[in-house]
């Protein structure tokens, strides 16, 4: 009789407790399971930046380094950090100028996103005409971005995003983006590059990695 009545009272500590004998029930488990996550260069990732080959501003200036990672350089820097004057070697001065279908981003994630970008600081960015800010100095174009990447709409019409700015990106669509400078008050003297440091880009796609708990009744 003392058996049964144990066997009895296990089972309905089991109902009524399972949480308990859950955080009990081992002292210790060791699982093996395989694990595979791939590397992919930038064009083939899940965020896809690649170069646009039918683009000649994409394939003179944006390329994919040596570690698959896209490279911007507008300008003909040697590897000394000179000039060839064989060539253009910058923008203009006191000038918006636009590069149409730069690079190519797709989203070959697994939900929509939602995409932003954010500039290196400008205290590091080694020109002094912009005094801490991306805005332009000359106080005419102030409300101006001096780097800041953009689309192209079904109008035609160039999409300006500002730093920090959102913007959709549907699962399994391209868009081309283009890159805008703005020299207003830009000292073409200079010498130094507008912008010399890495872009961050963001992909945010919280559909992607939402997790759905379930409590029984």
């Amino acid at each position: 009789m003392q058996r049964r009545n144990f066997l009895i009272g296990v089972s309905s500590t089991a109902v009524a407790g399972s949480a308990l004998l859950g955080t009990g029930a081992f002292s210790r488990v060791e699982s093996q399971r395989n694990v595979a996550i791939q590397v992919a260069t930038d064009d083939e990732a899940y965020l896809g930046m690649g170069v646009i080959d039918d683009s000649l501003n994409s394939t003179n200036f944006a390329e994919l380094d040596g570690n698959g990672h896209l490279a911007i350089d507008i300008g003909d820097f040697g590897a000394d950090g000179s000039y060839d004057y064989d060539t253009g070697v910058g923008v203009n001065s006191d000038s918006f100028t636009y590069f149409d279908d730069l690079f190519r981003l797709c989203n070959n994630g697994k939900a929509d996103a939602e995409i932003s970008y954010e500039l290196p600081d400008p205290d590091t960015a080694g020109h002094p005409s912009l005094d801490g800010s991306w805005q332009a100095p000359d106080p005419n174009y102030d409300d101006e971005q001096v780097v800041a990447f953009y689309w192209v709409d079904g109008n035609g019409d160039r999409v300006i995003v500002d730093e920090g700015q959102t913007v959709p990106l549907p699962l399994g669509e391209c868009e081309n983006i283009g890159l805008r400078t703005v020299t207003k008050g830009i000292d073409a003297t200079d010498g130094r590059p507008l912008l010399d440091g890495t872009v961050v880009i963001t992909a945010d796609s919280p559909e992607a990695g939402e997790v759905t708990t379930t409590t029984p009744e």
